[in-house]
């Protein structure tokens, strides 16, 4: 029995977040400008960001891993990889029946294939053999189905952020219009009745904004989780 193999250090699991990252930056420039006039001003509040969300609050629904899961989560533990804990973490996630069915199916099926070609790697063309080329269809079609959904997962995890970003520059419109010296840290911090406006402008948002950044991070979790199991999928001979 070949010994479970995981990808090296799950780099993966580093592009996945790369690849959010990215759609991190696209937040508008006017609500970067008030972010960073915000933490400039004296006595502002402080911003509070997706990272500093703790993990009890990204919290969507767990299962209990299946043995194929689990054996990665395993394997990751005992080759003490960095990334153990969020890979786990990713991996116990309640997706839904509908994307667990046809994850574990996909994966099923890829083992299959692979066993079939003497562990070389998943089919490049259509075998022979009725069986394999019927298995290979289903594969086929199960991959095109995930990477639709992966596809609207990445558009809810776009309009999440663009929630948040709404209402951030909401806010920065109301500070723009009540404080004539908002841009101005030194002119701000020798007016006290502006930094009593500007406190209860803060406070106003602080909620709506941390609660869309909470659901835009769950959002982000579960496309994470898409990358994942992309990886695994397209990985299965190294597992089995």
């Amino acid at each position: 029995m070949k010994r479970a193999a995981t990808l090296p250090s799950l780099l993966f699991l580093i592009f996945a977040n790369i690849a959010f990252a990215q759609d991190d930056k696209p937040l508008g420039d006017v609500a970067r400008e008030a972010r960073a006039a915000k933490s400039s001003s004296p006595k502002s509040a402080t911003v509070v960001t997706n990272d500093d969300v703790p993990a009890s609050r990204n919290q969507i629904g767990t299962r209990k891993l299946s043995p194929d899961k689990q054996a990665l989560c395993d394997e990751l533990h005992q080759r003490k990889d960095p990334t153990a804990e969020q890979g786990c973490a990713l991996l116990s996630i309640d997706m839904g029946s509908e994307y667990e069915d046809l994850t574990a199916r996909a994966i099923d099926l890829g083992k299959g294939l692979c066993g079939a070609s003497g562990g070389k790697g998943l089919p490049t063309s259509m075998p022979n053999d009725p069986a394999l080329a019927a298995q290979t269809r289903e594969m086929n079609a199960l991959t095109a189905k995930f990477m639709e959904m992966m596809k609207a997962q990445m558009k809810t995890f776009s309009d999440a952020e663009g929630a948040v970003n709404d209402v951030r520059e909401e806010e920065y419109r109301e500070e723009a219009t009540d404080l004539p010296d908002w841009r101005n840290p030194e002119v701000l911090a020798a007016n006290p009745q502006e930094q009593q406006r500007f406190r209860e402008i803060e406070d106003k948002y602080k909620s709506r904004i941390q609660e869309k950044e909470d659901a835009a991070q769950q959002i982000k979790r579960r496309g994470v989780r898409f990358l994942l199991d992309f990886g695994r999928m397209e990985h299965v001979c190294d597992h089995h």
